[in-house]
């Protein structure tokens, strides 16, 4: 490795797994002939002389790809905190094909989430049926099945415990989902924003008859127009350049399910997507033989599939 005793320490502080130690050491040697030529750690190149690098070194198999890509931006990172002479974010701002469309089909935290949901829907504080459309993305992104979503009682929300109890599961209610939750749990009647009407004039109208969380005022929503209403108002804040994100439910539900398996990785607990990958595949009829083509092995290609997706989310979002 180039420069040796800097990268060791990076990867001695950077983790304790042998497996990722192993994938440092190999990404750093790859890299290190490029290193030779320059005379210099790659930590202190531009943006411009390390992507034909990177693409170089990165690889064609997906999971190895987004890898080696962390583990690149992690060191830089580390260089940049430990203020490594001539060290700069050159690295951070290399652009890798694929990442983009990551970036602005998901999202990185819930904080991130909340502030789409505050781009796409009215806020909470003005207790329109919008809080039903935000209501619907938090459960999605706690990983809640659509299906069970539009089932959920109020009474099956407990903000003591800060979670939802359905279906014998408990499913998490972050902060910033509260005061959404709040008031499609507890509001009885809406403010309704008629399209004729002057903006500060409001009218308020009973909620629809029932005790689902995620009704509206006229009638239960359907999850079909909860789908296209959430659609439009995606493509038209697109259009109207008030943001770059087109999400749906899949793609906040593994936003969350990648978001909990980042935050068990970073407290010891190895990557595993198999329970995730049995739920995926439950009621799913494949064409399977005795031969290679089993269903074990079928569940480990669903497993390695969400190791990919998840490896791509952590280098989209630089985590």
């Amino acid at each position: 490795m180039y420069n040796e005793e800097l990268k060791t320490r990076f990867i001695q502080e950077y983790t304790k797994s042998i497996s990722r130690a192993e994938a440092c050491v190999q990404a750093f040697n790859a890299i290190e002939p490029f290193e030779v030529q320059w005379d210099a750690d790659f930590c202190t190149k531009s943006a411009a002389e390390l992507e034909p690098v990177v693409e170089q070194l990165v690889g064609f198999r997906v999971r190895s790809r987004w890898l080696r890509i962390i583990i690149f931006q992690k060191y830089v990172k580390w260089c940049l905190a430990h203020k490594v002479k001539d060290a700069c974010d050159g690295m951070l701002q290399v652009e890798c094909a694929g990442l983009d469309k990551v970036r602005t089909q998901m999202v990185s935290n819930p904080t991130m989430l909340q502030a789409y949901l505050d781009v796409v829907c009215d806020p909470e504080s003005e207790k329109t049926t919008d809080n039903i459309y935000r209501c619907f993305y938090w459960m999605a992104y706690s990983g809640m099945d659509e299906h069970d979503i539009m089932n959920v009682k109020c009474s099956d929300v407990d903000f003591n415990n800060m979670v939802i109890r359905y279906g014998g599961e408990e499913y998490e209610i972050h902060r910033e989902a509260i005061p959404a939750f709040r008031n499609a749990a507890t509001l009885t009647e809406f403010v309704y924003k008629h399209p004729n009407y002057p903006p500060d004039k409001k009218v308020i109208r009973n909620r629809a008859l029932g005790d689902t969380l995620i009704r509206g005022i006229r009638s239960t929503t359907s999850l079909a127009a909860l789908r296209v209403e959430l659609s439009r108002r995606s493509k038209k804040f697109i259009e109207d350049g008030l943001t770059d994100k087109q999400l749906s439910y899949y793609r906040v539900y593994l936003s969350g399910l990648f978001y909990n398996m980042k935050k068990r990785e970073e407290a010891g607990i190895p990557v595993d997507f198999t329970g995730v990958a049995s739920r995926f595949m439950e009621g799913k009829t494949y064409k399977l033989d005795a031969g290679r083509n089993t269903p074990e092995a079928k569940k480990r290609a669903v497993v390695n599939d969400y190791l990919q997706d998840y490896e791509r989310w952590k280098a989209a979002f630089n985590l």
